[in-house]
């Protein structure tokens, strides 16, 4: 049934929920979405239909059901999530309005929450090199290399676990980022800088075909963590990164280029500005094997 609702358009009589889900996802396939936005977008859709009910028309869904969803079913979450379901939810209506399958978007109407500034995390220079070196000395080259393009090239762990060995063109002195890797579905090339190159020059022996590390690359690079005694918190080299190369000098636009970010430039400059000293930033990126 959905496959023939594909193919033929939703109508608004027969438009349920799941198939409208399928179609947007059809839809941002077909116009070169990333696999990792796909996988995303879909555990996100699927817990919602989970929540209101698998046959359920999508014109049928109302405003205080998503407000529930959001803010009673995820009341744990931080405020930072809660406004990413709502913006996913919001682009899957916004789709639906324009399938004609509903007249307009009800997360439109709905508050979003407050997100409080905290200042970002960032790992010393000395803890830094204490985890690459456990991990050099362990023989953790595949963790090591992922690090590394996080730390010194602002690449997404997330997308640098997805790179392969051939992404790293070490005689151009560049790391390719794929649009099938990239978050924003948006192909770039980051320069590595000198002291990332060392490292990557110090694992050249080492590397081997195919993906720079395994599929189960979460739970390898929680393990190095774990075995590292530093003041590690989730996405903190990626922050690291951004504070360390706007303190050394890097321009806002080279350090979102690198980022890959769609944020606003104003945002990120206040966000991560100041927060480290230049002399730490030096440090950073003297870090080498």
């Amino acid at each position: 049934m959905v496959t023939f609702y594909l193919a033929n358009g939703v109508r608004r009589e027969t438009a349920q929920l799941s198939v409208v889900m399928e179609k947007f996802l059809s839809e941002k396939q077909r116009i070169g979405r990333s696999r990792a936005y796909d996988q995303a977008m879909r555990y996100d859709f699927g817990r919602f239909l989970e929540h209101v009910g698998t046959d359920r028309s999508i014109g049928d869904i109302t405003r205080q059901e998503i407000t529930d969803y959001v803010y009673e079913k995820h009341g744990h979450v931080s405020p930072v999530m809660k406004r990413n379901l709502l913006t996913n939810l919001s682009v899957l209506f916004n789709f639906a309005v324009k399938e004609d399958c509903v007249d307009e978007n009800p997360v439109e109407k709905i508050d979003r929450p407050t997100v409080p500034f905290q200042k970002p995390h960032v790992l010393t220079p000395s803890d830094f090199e204490q985890l690459l070196r456990r991990c050099y000395v362990n023989h953790w080259y595949d963790r090591l290399t992922v690090y590394v393009l996080v730390g010194f090239c602002g690449i997404r762990v997330e997308e640098a676990s997805r790179l392969r060995w051939t992404n790293i063109d070490l005689q151009r002195q560049i790391v390719e980022v794929p649009a099938t890797v990239a978050k924003k579905a948006s192909f770039r090339n980051n320069r590595i800088p000198p002291n990332a190159m060392a490292w990557l020059r110090a694992v050249e022996d080492k590397r081997r075909t195919g993906p720079i590390i395994g599929a189960n690359w979460k739970n390898l690079l929680r393990i190095a963590v774990r075995f590292c005694p530093i003041d590690y918190r989730q996405n903190c080299i990626r922050h690291s990164f951004c504070s360390y190369a706007l303190a050394v000098g890097w321009s806002l636009a080279d350090v979102i280029a690198y980022m890959g970010h769609s944020g606003s430039p104003a945002m990120i400059f206040s966000h991560y500005w100041n927060v480290v000293s230049a002399e730490d930033g030096k440090r950073w990126f003297e870090i080498v094997p």
